[in-house]
């Protein structure tokens, strides 16, 4: 009998917390500009913790596929899945000194590098299925690459405050074109000053999924990632340019379908950030970076889809969350 008032203690506090789950899941998604309006009126803690339970529970149903929608649009035609560069490279929308980009071909991926900031400002990559397989080990320092000039050393970093950040993921090249690929990932020409809190968590978090989890179920995914240098030009000591954030652009097809997200995360994103939270517009992409993405879409799909703000990442399946949370909680490599 004793144990009676007990159950109900937990009934009756049950009750509020699947409300306060559900409702914070559903305003985490919904457009942001009415996150914002309804900010407004609650303080900021409150909405923090709103947005954080909110992130919480709807990483898990979208994972599933039980929340959110997808940017999406038909195409006439499927694109050609062995193309590194999903619909074109990225392109200035203003045109800039003809020295300030060098395109990089490697195996597996490109690379766009600036000279004149010493790190990529983009990246261009495709993942595909592929049999589980042992990796190579990991290389234990980056190389300066002699087809760019200016690349860092090993060293500039050292001390600096920031990772050795890859723009094309180890990972995903190591694991599906062997040793010498993954060296290319270890030239100083794809690496950029990145905070340890954004690489080792939400930017982690998102190559995982791109690597291991979607090319299971998706087939071919494109991948289109870079940085966004800063306007007051902040360098390491080295002189290494250092990036405000960093964004990735996400695409996939079925048949004629194509769908794309992108993602912003600015260098002050916490580790355990949820991806999903930074989702964002192509079109807004575009307006931050001055870069044209998918540019050889036909220009009804390209417009349509680059305006849509996609409400969730791509679901995994239960086999999937089960290894993103396995990952989340892992000590990093």
């Amino acid at each position: 009998m004793a144990r009676r008032p007990f159950i109900h203690v937990i009934r009756w506090l049950a009750v509020p917390a699947v409300l306060v789950t559900v409702a914070t899941n559903a305003y985490v998604h919904q457009p942001r500009y009415w996150q914002q309006v309804q900010a407004q009126h609650f303080s900021a803690p409150i909405t923090a913790w709103a947005e954080r339970i909110g992130n919480a529970s709807a990483d898990l149903t979208d994972a599933l596929g039980l929340t959110g929608r997808d940017a999406e649009i038909a195409l006439v035609a499927p694109l050609r899945t062995n193309l590194i560069a999903c619909a074109g490279l990225p392109n200035r929308i203003v045109s800039a000194d003809s020295d300030d980009i060098v395109v990089l071909r490697k195996t597996g991926f490109i690379v766009g590098y600036s000279p004149a900031l010493r790190h990529p400002l983009w990246v261009a990559y495709q993942t595909f299925p592929v049999a589980s397989a042992e990796l190579p080990p990991r290389p234990s320092s980056f190389k300066p690459d002699p087809r760019a000039k200016r690349s860092p050393h090993h060293k500039e970093y050292t001390k600096s405050g920031y990772d050795r950040g890859h723009m094309v993921p180890n990972l995903a090249i190591a694991s599906r074109y062997g040793k010498a690929a993954q060296l290319e990932t270890f030239l100083t020409s794809n690496i950029c000053p990145q905070r340890s809190g954004l690489n080792q968590g939400p930017w982690y978090e998102l190559e995982y999924r791109i690597s291991e989890i979607w090319p299971k179920s998706l087939g071919t995914v494109w991948v289109i990632a870079g940085a966004l240098p800063s306007p007051e030009d902040r360098r390491l000591r080295s002189g290494i340019g250092i990036p405000t954030g960093f964004y990735q652009i996400v695409v996939s097809q079925r048949d004629n379908r194509l769908r794309a997200f992108a993602v912003y995360m600015p260098q002050t994103v916490r580790r355990r950030t949820y991806a999903r939270s930074t989702l964002v517009s192509i079109d807004e992409l575009e307006r931050i970076t001055g870069l044209d993405f998918l540019s050889e879409l036909p220009d009804e799909a390209e417009a349509a889809l680059e305006a849509a703000t996609p409400t969730r990442l791509w679901p995994t399946g239960i086999g999937g969350l089960f290894r993103l949370l396995r990952e989340r909680f892992r000590p990093y490599d």
